[in-house]
């Protein structure tokens, strides 16, 4: 199997790394930064999200190891490393997810996250926003932000949406500051929707504005047609660590202990 290794700097991630690349040339892997059938992520969530947004198309199986602070989207964690080479090396088991797709100005972008439309210069965005084709609201606001269940636990937590259990296939919209007075209302409160929703916003009024997506940004300027986001034909395929317990995860990751 061809295989390469993503790591961020510090923590020991490094050597680690060389562990793994030395162990696996030894089982008779090859390593390949080109073409890897096989993607080993070790840092935090923003190292799997580089190298999901670098590698996702060439269809390989990810594995991501948690070297940095938070790590809620790994599977495996820093004293889990020879669990990780064990799985890989006997019958594995690993899980799809899709990705969210945004198109818009004659480009199709994808995130494991979210996709997230902002002001360029501090003042507002306006726009109409639709839910398959039907009207939903006219949003003046800072931006949206548009989540998969993976990302409900990222910015659309901090912008007071709903976490979701990661095994649900949705997507949620989020709105960003929004205006509300006798011009312009909105709903307020993240919508969470079903996986087969199409969300796409209309009528932008901006000349410019920023797309974000996973841990990447797209400047648009003069472009004043519609951006169409939903969950699309992508999909990345991680090796699932089965010791993982995702409410005790979420407990871990989200809740201070006090009684330790």
């Amino acid at each position: 199997m061809r295989f390469c290794i993503t790591s961020r700097n510090g923590n020991g991630s490094e050597e680690v790394a060389n562990y793994i690349k030395d162990f696996l040339v030894n089982k008779n892997f090859k390593y390949d930064e080109k073409s890897p059938e096989l993607v080993v992520s070790i840092g935090g969530d923003g190292t799997f999200l580089r190298a999901i947004q670098k590698y996702f198309l060439l269809n390989p199986l990810f594995a991501n190891i948690n070297f940095g602070n938070l790590g809620y989207l790994c599977e495996y964690t820093s004293e889990e490393v020879n669990e990780f080479l064990d799985d890989l090396l006997n019958k594995y088991v690993e899980k799809e997810i899709t990705l969210l797709e945004a198109e818009y100005d004659n480009k199709k972008n994808y995130a494991l996250n979210e996709f997230r439309i902002e002001t360029s210069r501090g003042d507002t965005l306006i726009f109409d926003v639709y839910i398959n084709d039907t009207y939903l609201e006219t949003l003046k606001a800072d931006g949206c932000l548009i989540s998969t269940s993976i990302g409900s636990s990222a910015m659309a937590r901090s912008l007071g949406g709903a976490l979701v259990d990661n095994e649900i296939e949705m997507i949620q919209f989020v709105e960003k500051a929004p205006i509300q007075n006798r011009t312009y209302e909105s709903i307020r409160t993240p919508f969470v929707l079903q996986k087969d929703k199409v969300i796409k916003i209309k009528n932008i009024k901006n000349d410019e504005f920023y797309v974000y997506y996973d841990s990447k940004s797209d400047f648009v300027k003069s472009y004043h047609g519609d951006i169409i986001i939903k969950l699309g034909d992508k999909k990345v395929r991680i090796l699932k660590n089965i010791r993982n317990n995702y409410i005790k995860k979420t407990h871990e990751a989200f809740i201070y202990d006090r009684s330790n």
